[in-house]
């Protein structure tokens, strides 16, 4: 499984305008092939920060997404809303099987 975690700063009077892209995002990406969850997080402590967590089934999975029409509008929205570039990882992580 492939974890990649994208930490957004927004710019403050976007904000209202970045939550609405995302909310319309959030649904479609969640679909992707290979997408296991697809979630977005508000930080408790600064509300212009913000956090999306995405699981995937493999490094293929989240390739096509990040080739996909739906990450673009993403991106793109980041781009124009955001003060800080995105700041994007991503991780390989297993599941321990029970025996």
């Amino acid at each position: 499984m492939i974890v990649n975690t994208t930490r957004i700063t927004v710019q403050p009077e976007k904000r209202t305008e970045f939550l609405q892209t995302i909310g319309r995002l959030i649904h479609p990406s969640k679909n992707a092939r290979g997408c296991r969850s697809f979630d977005f997080y508000l930080d408790a402590t600064d509300e212009n920060s913000t956090l999306l967590v995405s699981e995937w089934d493999t490094e293929t999975d989240l390739n096509n997404y990040l080739n996909s029409e739906d990450f673009r509008v993403l991106r793109g929205a980041i781009t124009v809303l955001c003060l800080r570039s995105i700041d994007s990882k991503a991780s390989v992580t297993s599941s321990l099987c029970n025996r």
